[in-house]
């Protein structure tokens, strides 16, 4: 059993150690939140396309956030969580997941060049079609989302100054 004396010293230091616990103070910072931005293009990697709908989904596979392109096929989505995710492209034909993931790091603005691209569309074929630069017609069933290329700006929590690198454009193994 407790004296009478000790009483007050225990719960001193169990309202102490409560306040501690709960303070925002010395919670667990939140990671500064992540912004993607870029440009969706036709299958030809040069056309923008205007209307599609970029939507960004986290690790789980909930979506967290989308945005429609513009006109000139630009979009750019801010506030969003650090961690991996993938993107998927909506257009009037349908959705096309992009393959590649992508990895948002606290406070980074990373951005992606994406394009539609017809399964099958490999280079010998662009050849045989003499020109046909894009995707006209054809199965829209038979299209993929790849990512073309992306560049990443991490912003260093104590440096306000931004370093840029950029990543040349990949091409996915064609089916």
């Amino acid at each position: 059993m407790l004296s009478a004396s000790m009483r007050p010293v225990i719960a001193t230091t169990l309202a102490v150690a409560l306040v501690l616990a709960t303070s925002p103070a010395l919670a667990a910072p939140t990671p500064a939140p992540a912004t993607l931005t870029g440009t969706v293009f036709a299958g030809d990697v040069i056309t923008p396309l205007a209307g599609a709908t970029v939507v960004v989904t986290d690790a789980a596979g909930v979506k967290s956030a989308s945005q429609p392109t513009g006109a000139d096929g630009a979009f750019a989505i801010a506030s969003l969580t650090p961690g991996p995710g993938a993107l998927t492209l909506e257009t009037k034909d349908g959705s096309f997941p992009v393959a590649t993931p992508i990895t948002l790091a606290p406070g980074a603005t990373v951005g992606v060049r994406l394009a539609l691209k017809a399964e099958g569309d490999t280079p010998e074929e662009k050849k045989k079609k003499k020109g046909g630069a894009g995707w006209t017609g054809g199965a829209i069933g038979a299209m993929t989302a790849v990512l073309v290329g992306f560049a990443a700006a991490a912003v260093l929590a104590d440096d306000a100054s931004k370093e840029e690198s950029s990543v040349s454009p990949s091409t996915p193994a064609d089916k």
